[in-house]
């Protein structure tokens, strides 16, 4: 293996290597300001709502890749990722059993980390809480996306998805013309797919193509989860080529959602920032080993007052984040968090709509 490919091998390991949770992405959040700063210094992150916007070079129209912070995967005490011949896995050393090793969505935010280092002029969004119904880009701050070309995610098992319907299309004809080679080239081929944050990102009106695709990945929301490393790399190699065709254009699409999508998520879609149980009792100022305030994201020691009000929040403006960060919820509440079987409903339907019909009625079945 090359020392470049080798390179991209211990990044992945070493995303992998964060746990993260819905709820409790902190230190994933944290990782990947510090992880920007050390290797994309000249990008600019903002951290806003616990969603992290990057802006690297300019464009009137970025490339944009997004990905999300959580997993549905317990945080464990003892935790270590294995190699066994680039086939990627997790075990708890405590009690000795395989557990998942959240490639959906640690690839994608590899894959994200890549490309930032890689191209001189591109965007990156990673949201909070996807998998609890897409809360952080349902509450995503579209003024960001507005000189965006396109968005690409990767977010879906397999090797071989490039998904173009999410209840309802995701991008256009003369954009599915300019992909063709691309897809061709790394075997990927045109498929409908299931709720994740593009789809969200469409809903919101983003006003340009949009894509999810397979990216290596195995046997999601379970313990026996893997990650088949050749296989995320040749969806890197997929990105990079996209990227490089497409250019920073703009690719408008303004799609019509199918009657039938308009999922009722219960107490998941269209909660607000307060559901994410993360922040009750837990603050984003820490203090430094000097008894300091400091930022938890990048360890910022100057931090002032924020003009930021809101009757649950008091919060601190971080002027190296150039976010508004949590000091203490006012009251602190026990969260409405409904147990939910992660069984990859959502992520094994193929858009027909005989199974949207099944995923919606598991989905309003939930409380």
């Amino acid at each position: 293996m090359s020392k470049a490919l080798l390179a991209r091998k211990e990044l992945l390991i070493e995303v992998l290597s964060i746990q993260t949770t819905s709820g409790n992405e902190f230190d994933m959040i944290a990782y990947i300001h510090r992880f920007c700063r050390e290797n994309v210094p000249s990008a600019e992150v903002v951290i806003k709502n616990s969603n992290i916007y990057i802006t690297k070079g300019k464009a009137e129209a970025y490339p944009c890749i997004v990905a999300h912070t959580d997993t549905v995967h317990d945080i464990h005490k003892f935790y270590k990722v294995f190699d066994d011949d680039n086939c990627l896995f997790a075990f708890n050393s405590e009690s000795g059993k395989q557990v998942g090793v959240g490639g959906d969505d640690k690839v994608g935010i590899w894959l994200a980390l890549e490309m930032l280092m890689m191209k001189d002029n591109i965007k990156c969004a990673f949201f909070h809480s996807e998998e609890i119904g897409c809360i952080g880009s349902s509450d995503a701050d579209m003024d960001w996306f507005k000189d965006v070309g396109y968005c690409l995610q990767g977010d879906r098992r397999g090797n071989n998805d490039f998904v173009n319907n999410i209840s309802g299309k995701l991008f256009s004809k003369a954009f599915s013309k300019a992909i063709a080679p691309s897809l061709a080239y790394h075997d990927y081929s045109e498929a409908s797919g299931s709720i994740t944050d593009v789809g969200q990102l469409a809903d919101n009106g983003i006003g340009v193509c949009v894509a999810n695709m397979s990216c290596g990945y195995y046997a999601p929301h379970s313990d026996e989860e893997i990650v088949e490393f050749l296989d995320s790399n040749n969806c890197l190699n997929m990105i990079d080529m996209l990227v490089k065709s497409l250019g920073c254009n703009r690719y408008e699409y303004q799609r019509e959602k199918e009657s039938y999508s308009s999922y009722n998520w219960g107490d998941f879609k269209g909660a607000d920032r307060d559901y994410w149980y993360g922040n009750y009792g837990v603050s984003e100022v820490r203090d430094n080993e000097n008894g300091d305030e400091s930022c938890y994201y990048c360890g910022c020691t100057e931090l002032m007052e924020s003009e930021f009000t809101d009757d649950d929040y008091e919060c601190r403006y971080c002027p190296d984040c150039s976010s508004d960060i949590i000091l203490e919820t006012k009251e602190v509440l026990e969260p409405n968090r409904v147990e939910f079987d992660y069984d990859d409903v959502s992520d094994n339907y193929d858009a027909e709509i005989v199974d949207k019909e099944i995923l919606n009625r598991q989905l309003t079945q939930i409380n």
